[in-house]
């Protein structure tokens, strides 16, 4: 049973708690507005006034014990939700497309760990100067190469996505600076080294990065947006 069934099996036993406690209270109000003779000897034996104020601390007690507990699992659940995610994001295997990690990054788990995502946009330069130069199979091959070595560094840090043509991402939980700019080091290394012992056709990119704990933007889709525009700009810049 995982973290999110548990949490919702105690929320279910608060239920049942909670249902109990309103039965009790109700009855005892239902009764003593039925019941004169019971309102008289509240009203006028101490100890029978007084065992019911206990009565009703009890109650009282009992009721903000079971709403503190609803809070703490919602708390926990949310720590579960994000857990799932990061793990998600950082033990994910191979490459997401776009639909996939449209729908993934929806979802409302993407959402509760928005602050520290990081999120790179990369660009493979001189494929269009590859495809004219070499021949669409020399394109093919570069895209494939880069897919590789992408995945390779990558997925030691979150998700890898193919956005589409010659443009990716690689997306990172509670990501910071110095991880960021790890992640592009050891991808540019590679390219490096790829480029000096493997291919006639030597791989460029652009990259551009956005760390969402500078930005604080409220919802994921802004977070890729700002990075598409950031690799744009740069490009026409250059």
């Amino acid at each position: 049973m995982g973290t999110k069934e548990i949490i919702s099996y105690f929320k279910r036993g608060k239920m049942i708690q909670l249902a109990i406690v309103i039965v009790i209270a109700v009855s005892f109000v239902v009764i003593l507005a039925t019941n004169a003779d019971l309102r008289t000897v509240l009203f006028t034996n101490k100890s029978v006034s007084l065992l019911c104020v206990f009565i009703w601390l009890l109650l009282l007690i009992a009721l903000i014990n079971i709403f503190l507990d609803f809070y703490k699992l919602n708390s926990f659940n949310s720590v579960a939700d994000q857990n799932e995610i990061k793990n998600f994001m950082q033990q994910s295997g191979g490459m997401l497309n776009r639909f996939s990690a449209d729908n993934l990054f929806k979802s409302d788990e993407v959402e509760q760990v928005l602050e520290k995502v990081g999120c790179s946009m990369i660009e493979i330069a001189n494929l269009k100067e590859t495809n004219q130069k070499a021949g669409r199979d020399a394109g093919d091959k570069m895209i494939d190469d880069f897919c590789e070595m992408l995945e390779n560094v990558g997925n030691d840090y979150g998700i890898v996505v193919r956005n589409g043509g010659n443009e990716f991402l690689i997306v990172i939980a509670d990501c910071t600076e110095e991880i960021m700019r790890q992640c592009l080091t050891e991808l540019t290394n590679s390219i490096a080294v790829y480029n000096q012992e493997e291919s006639p056709n030597p791989i460029e990119i652009h990259t551009t990065y956005v760390l969402n704990s500078d930005e604080h933007l409220t919802r994921f889709s802004e977070v890729l947006t700002k990075a598409y525009h950031q690799l744009h700009k740069s490009t026409t810049e250059v």
